[in-house]
């Protein structure tokens, strides 16, 4: 240790004592489970300083035992911290899942109502023109595929793991998509929502032509009743968006945009959880040899639970009002 280095030790310690003293006491709080949130709060305010003092010392006292034991201190600190996080981030994700994201669901579901009928507008143009004319379906489908109602149930194998993260990962860019084009004012997102809404009308209208609309669907809604929710959603967060800019009330255009894009991403990041599960009975369950029946059950199954998850926080915040109305 040079001989400046240790002129500062003595004065460093002394200094900084009382901070380390207190970080001990702190820790041996957390670890005995009695800490409140004052005390939480200062572990973490006070970790902060003794990491700066480490960074001190490591660099003008580096072979002091000082240095050893802030070294270790705030190792035990970065624990208590990082545990104490990891439990609230826990409670906090669940809390989001359970109660925050059907609520914002429940707040924008005249957006949702609108997503589902440009969808259903869209399908509907879309299978008439096909029912009408199969020729016409070239109009609505994407460039070079081509669609034969007979070769559904062909019983070519997939690798299901690679199709089920390829499905997803899809779905959530269309998620995104949505979300993105509402920040341009919105037009963009009605047109995601149409022109999807296109394709599948013209792929059913093929099918219905060909007397494969029972296998079509069952090939269908086993996953699409999770997926399209979840797209109507994203849609939703997409047209709140653009509708927080042109109505704006009484704040400003740019004030209103921040305030909605703060809470409709939140939209977007509920309906990831949605995306995985469609891909996964996309990539399982749908292409697998079961009867008919057993997936339309599938999707049955699968609305019921949507209803109720997204309908259950509903109920309970109407039995909470009625209850304090009393």
């Amino acid at each position: 240790m040079s001989s400046q280095s240790a002129y500062r030790l003595p004065h460093f310690i002394r200094k900084n004592q009382p901070d380390w003293d207190r970080l001990e006491e702190l820790i041996r709080i957390f670890r005995s489970r009695q800490a409140r949130r004052k005390e939480l709060n200062e572990l973490g305010h006070t970790y902060r300083r003794v990491a700066a003092h480490l960074a001190y010392a490591q660099t003008y006292f580096p072979d002091h035992t000082v240095t050893a034991y802030l070294n270790g201190l705030a190792a035990q600190a970065y624990e208590a911290i990082y545990a104490t996080h990891g439990k609230g981030d826990l409670r906090e994700g669940l809390r989001f899942f359970t109660r925050r994201f059907p609520a914002l669901f429940h707040e924008r579901i005249p957006f949702f109502l609108v997503a589902l009928l440009l969808f259903a507008a869209g399908a509907g143009l879309a299978f008439g023109y096909t029912w009408v004319n199969p020729t016409y379906s070239a109009a609505f489908l994407p460039p070079g595929l081509e669609v034969d109602p007979h070769a559904l149930e062909s019983g070519e194998q997939w690798d299901h793991a690679i199709v089920s993260s390829e499905i997803m990962t899809n779905n959530i860019q269309v998620a995104f998509l949505c979300f993105a084009l509402g920040a341009l004012l919105g037009v963009g997102t009605l047109w995601v929502l149409f022109s999807n809404g296109l394709l599948v009308g013209a792929i059913a209208a093929l099918f219905h032509r060909a007397g494969e609309a029972y296998a079509l669907w069952a090939f269908i809604w086993p996953h699409g009743v999770i997926e399209l929710t979840a797209i109507f959603i994203a849609g939703a967060a997409g047209m709140s968006l653009a509708y927080a800019f042109w109505v704006p009330g009484e704040l400003t255009r740019v004030e209103a945009f921040k305030r909605e894009a703060k809470v409709t991403v939140q939209l977007i990041l509920g309906v990831i959880p949605m995306f995985i599960v469609a891909a996964l009975i996309e990539g399982f369950i749908t292409p697998a040899p079961w009867p008919h029946w057993s997936k339309y059950l599938v999707a049955l199954i699968t609305l019921l639970l949507l209803f109720i998850y997204f309908g259950g926080p509903a109920w309970l915040l109407r039995r909470q009002q009625a209850s304090a109305t009393d």
